[in-house]
């Protein structure tokens, strides 16, 4: 009767199917959602998108730390282990620590995926290029997911109407605008009775936080004549927590609508990119090296084989070469013998 082991289903192969699965269905969604738009009339915003991936992403990152505990946990303690990010999420869910669905339902699998990592890093028997660069990748993947998820469910965005020379604040926004100044002015070659091709209104204005000046720059608002549409340049403003973005919706006179938009934690995502670019180049070093030495070690190997066989053979002439002198000195003394 053949005995098998407790939750033996648990193992790297299945954990990495799954996480195949994931991500096709995750790939799959984004292609729908871009799709149907070219085939209805339908527009979708960023919530559709968000709603329909978020439960695969999750998934996705359970699995990392799946697969990264897999090597040294037995399945046993990962099933618990899973089981308690699991409760641990309900209670979140229950007791809304961020005051966000969406955060809280991601902090404790976020949470489990990162420690998982560093517990990988930290049982690495050597540091080198080639077993961390994978972890690197790792962490700038979690990261990217950590600032989809919270700049995504804590932005804050409105518009307010300014006059020139006033202040405009934004409600729930740490921000606040200063208009110092609209100007227009035609631009481009003259069009049909218009003398440029454009209109372009410039609105000059300061950023503050908490009543401190912290930049000065403009936005424009530009009416094209010739393809008969209207668009506004932008404005972002980055720190290591936050980005504002920022552009105008109309112009009239000397009142401009300005567009606010605060983006918390959007930060970690280009960080994550970066991390995980670079991850993917050190790994590709790292491999094409290991190739060039194995290669190398290889070399050496059949060069110092040639090496035994050709001293092999010069040894086999040597001792060839000595007994035939061997055998003349005897029959030279035979001869003289006689």
């Amino acid at each position: 009767m053949n005995s098998k082991k407790p939750f033996e289903f648990i193992n790297s192969r299945n954990a990495m199917l799954a996480a195949i699965i994931m991500f096709s269905v995750l790939f799959l969604t984004l292609i729908i959602g871009m799709l149907i738009p070219l085939f209805t009339d339908a527009t979708l915003d960023a919530g559709w998108f968000n709603d329909r991936t978020m439960f695969p992403t999750l998934l996705l990152a359970l699995l990392l730390g799946v697969c990264l505990l897999l090597p040294d946990v037995s399945p046993t303690k990962i099933l618990i282990i899973v089981a308690i990010v699991l409760v641990t999420t309900v209670l979140f869910v229950y007791l809304s620590p961020f005051h966000n669905a969406a955060i809280d339902v991601s902090v404790p699998v976020l949470l489990f995926a990162t420690l998982a990592i560093v517990y990988r890093i930290i049982r690495l028997p050597k540091l080198t290029l080639h077993s961390v660069s994978p972890h690197i990748i790792h962490i700038g993947i979690v990261l990217i997911l950590i600032g989809i998820v919270v700049s995504t469910n804590t932005r804050i965005d409105g518009s307010t109407v300014i006059h020139d020379g006033e202040l405009g604040v934004y409600e729930g926004q740490p921000y606040a605008i200063k208009i110092t100044g609209i100007s227009d002015r035609y631009e481009g070659a003259p069009y049909d009775e218009y003398p440029g091709s454009s209109y372009v209104t410039r609105i000059d204005f300061e950023l503050y936080q908490g009543g401190t000046l912290i930049d000065r720059d403009d936005v424009k608002f530009i009416t094209d004549f010739k393809w008969g549409q209207s668009y506004a340049t932008n404005y972002v403003h980055r720190s290591l927590t936050k980005e504002v973005f920022i552009t105008t919706k109309m112009v009239e006179g000397d009142y401009a609508n300005i567009y606010m938009r605060t983006a918390p934690w959007i930060t970690a995502v280009w960080g994550g990119i970066v991390l995980m670019s670079l991850g993917i180049v050190l790994l590709m070093y790292a491999v094409r090296t290991g190739k060039e030495g194995a290669k190398a070690a290889e070399t050496i190997k059949e060069r110092k084989k040639e090496k035994r066989e050709k001293s092999g053979k010069g040894e086999e002439k040597e001792d060839i070469d000595r007994r035939y002198e061997e055998l003349l000195q005897k029959e030279l003394s035979e001869l003289k013998a006689r």
